[in-house]
């Protein structure tokens, strides 16, 4: 049985390529428990001594899933790109199993249509994401000091006060009217704090703001937000 505390959560990451192999070293990083399993032996070898269990095995096979404790797993990862046979297959089988979040990584628009149609809960484009992610900073280079928020055309980050909200607070402001984004923390005196409207503004502070991507792209190009 999988003995996970609280705080940790367990993770099957089938497919332990280079984008496989490197999301188990960061799971282990963050202390989660890892189950990496792959149809070859040399990437098991390579993260042996890395994750909580390295396995070679049949990824299509449901009893060798399970025989590593795929079944107890908080979320399945199938980072198998371009055989798509084996991870329409895994991904089907994982489902099945009743894991609670299954992650499916697709090579095509195709691959991805089949993924969601055998049940996986998430479907993602590694490469095609990065490249995204790429483009848009190079464009943005504040990018990325900005967490998107999924679902929609949001972003959260911090921004320093713009010379002109020195001294002045959120009310004096009228800030979510005038710069068209919304306030959820404000840091001052080594602390974060809910916002309090009265509060002034003053040198050193960092606003942690969330609003559509255009607002924050014209209020970076204010605050400078690549060199912060």
């Amino acid at each position: 049985m999988i003995n996970s505390s609280s705080k940790k959560r367990s993770f099957l990451v089938v497919g332990l390529g280079r984008f496989g192999s490197a999301l188990c070293e960061k799971l282990t990083g963050l202390g989660q428990y890892v189950i990496g399993v792959d149809s070859m032996q040399q990437p098991v070898n390579d993260l042996a001594d890395k994750i909580a269990v390295a396995a070679q095995l049949d990824v299509t096979d449901e009893n060798a899933l399970r025989s590593v404790g795929a079944a107890e797993v908080d979320t399945a990862v199938v980072t198998i790109g371009e055989a798509t046979e084996q991870s329409i297959l895994c991904t089907s089988i994982l489902v099945e199993m009743g894991i609670p979040f299954v992650i499916s990584r697709a090579s095509s628009s195709l691959h991805a249509r089949v993924l969601e149609r055998v049940g996986a809960h998430r479907v993602i484009y590694p490469e095609r994401d990065m490249g995204y992610s790429t483009g848009e900073k190079l464009v943005f280079p504040w990018y990325s000091a900005f967490t998107h928020i999924d679902g929609g055309d949001f972003l959260l980050g911090s921004i320093s006060p713009l010379p002109e909200m020195i001294g002045k607070n959120l009310l004096e402001l009228n800030f979510s009217q005038k710069y068209k984004v919304i306030v959820i923390l404000m840091e001052y005196g080594g602390a974060q704090h809910t916002p309090v409207p009265t509060r002034r503004f003053e040198k050193g502070d960092k606003i942690w703001v969330l609003g559509h991507t255009a607002d924050i792209n014209r209020l970076a190009a204010e605050c400078d937000i690549a060199g912060l």
